[in-house]
């Protein structure tokens, strides 16, 4: 049976400088082991989210905020943040600020040396950690000499060494080319698969859609869609009214349903497409 990891309880968030609600009363559970992609226009509350579940939102910088968050069973707001990084890890935007040491060796330590770990345990870490984003071979390099990819896996990587069971990348991809993109979304699939419970941030549609268990759409901060991506993206008239794209062959389908194969249901990925669109290259009707 699966255990709730994550829970927010009528969450909602404002910032100091805002009058409006960035999140409105959002109540979901993330299980563990879950994969969850996070899709929504922009200013839908997906960053805040984040933030919030890590605990920097409120704790760290501040506003106002009603609800819970519950982490691994101890609510945020009984221990006002403290402890989630043993839970939860999080990788922004721009890895490369980020970064503050000279090698992607001492990055990837950095985080472990601030919190005082042995040095045996350490240098296991890093190379567990190197291993699993495929940095053996650029350990003694400088993080600002890597490619894109190979910064967002670095920054991977210095949160994986603190062996989080729930990872966080918050459009984590979006500066980067589709080689990057891919390559970043290839990481996060293993680590999933290595039982890492997985919270992804992007606007690539088609890749949300083959990879993840789960689709959570926001719209100005309240959750508007939370379910399995076949069910979240046949809902066509949900995500239009609310700025969030299909995935072109679940578009195609649902304009097309007389032209489908017998029995196929809304294909979101192009494999589940070359068999529901088997008729029309058969020639049928």
């Amino acid at each position: 049976m699966s255990k709730p990891i994550i829970e927010l309880r009528d969450y909602s968030y404002r910032y100091s400088s805002d009058e409006e609600l960035v999140l409105q009363d959002i109540s979901l559970t993330i299980d563990e082991g879950d994969f969850i992609g996070v899709v929504g226009c922009n200013r839908a509350g997906k960053s805040t989210l984040c933030k919030s579940i890590v605990g920097i939102l409120p704790f760290v910088f501040g506003g106002d905020w009603n609800g819970e968050i519950v982490i691994d069973g101890q609510s945020l707001n009984e221990t006002k943040g403290k402890g989630t990084t043993d839970v939860v890890g999080i990788v922004f935007q721009d890895a490369e600020s980020q970064f503050t040491q000279q090698t992607v060796e001492d990055e990837i330590a950095f985080a472990m040396c601030n919190f005082g770990y042995d040095r045996a345990l350490m240098r296991e870490r890093v190379r567990f950690a190197a291993e699993a984003c495929g940095l053996m071979g650029m350990l003694d390099r400088s993080p600002y000499h890597l490619s894109g990819g190979q910064q967002q896996r670095l920054a991977v990587a210095s949160i994986l060494a603190l062996q989080p069971r729930v990872i966080i990348l918050d459009e984590s991809t979006s500066q980067l080319d589709p080689l990057g993109r891919d390559e970043i979304f290839r990481l996060v699939g293993e680590l999933h698969r290595m039982g890492r419970t997985v919270i992804m941030v992007d606007h690539n549609i088609e890749k949300i859609a083959s990879t993840v268990d789960k689709v959570m759409v926001l719209h100005q901060g309240r959750l508007v869609a939370y379910g399995e991506p076949h069910t979240v993206f046949a809902n066509k008239e949900l995500l239009e009214d609310h700025f969030v794209r299909l995935p072109q062959v679940a578009d195609a389908a649902l304009s097309l349903p007389h032209r489908l194969a017998p029995g196929a249901g809304t294909p979101i990925t192009l494999d589940e497409a070359v068999s529901a669109f088997a008729p029309l290259k058969k020639g049928g009707a």
